[in-house]
């Protein structure tokens, strides 16, 4: 479902031999975050397990292999605040408005909340507006891939 060559990846090792040992503590997340900061996140997929993990699990990079699973899309979108609004100083967080496409309500919008409210305790906009679509002759709602 989950498992794909693309998409942004959920950074966990696991043993070779079982599948059923994780490696995942404060050491990987800290050296990914950095390889991701310098390389992108792409560097999981195109990096070796040696390269991934950090100092103090390299002598044993032979015992464990990388996941495959990624970040659900959502959380990847929803989490763009951070990334942006957050992390910008000539923006401000909140976001003075999130305007998007009325089917976003369960999508992007939702998720954006979720994110921010779990990690920040508030909403990442003050206000949200939804607009329409614009419809064919026959009034069937048009899109870009048209």
């Amino acid at each position: 479902s989950r498992q794909r060559s693309w998409g942004v990846p959920i950074p966990v090792f696991y043993d070779r031999a079982t599948g059923n040992e994780v490696l995942l503590d404060e050491h990987t997340l800290e050296h990914i975050q950095s390889l991701f900061a310098e390389h992108g996140s792409d560097c999981w997929w195109k990096m070796d397990e040696e390269e991934l993990l950090p100092e103090k699990y390299r002598a044993e990079a032979d015992k464990w292999k990388k996941g495959t699973d990624t970040m659900d899309v959502w959380f990847d979108s929803g989490s763009s605040w951070a990334g942006v609004v957050n992390a910008r100083d000539e923006l401000t967080y909140p976001a003075d408005l999130y305007l998007e496409g009325s089917d976003q309500h369960r999508g992007w919008f939702q998720s954006s909340l979720l994110t921010s409210v779990a990690a920040e305790g508030r909403a990442p906009y003050k206000a949200v507006l939804t607009h329409g679509f614009v419809l064919d002759e026959k009034g069937y709602k048009m899109s870009k891939s048209l």
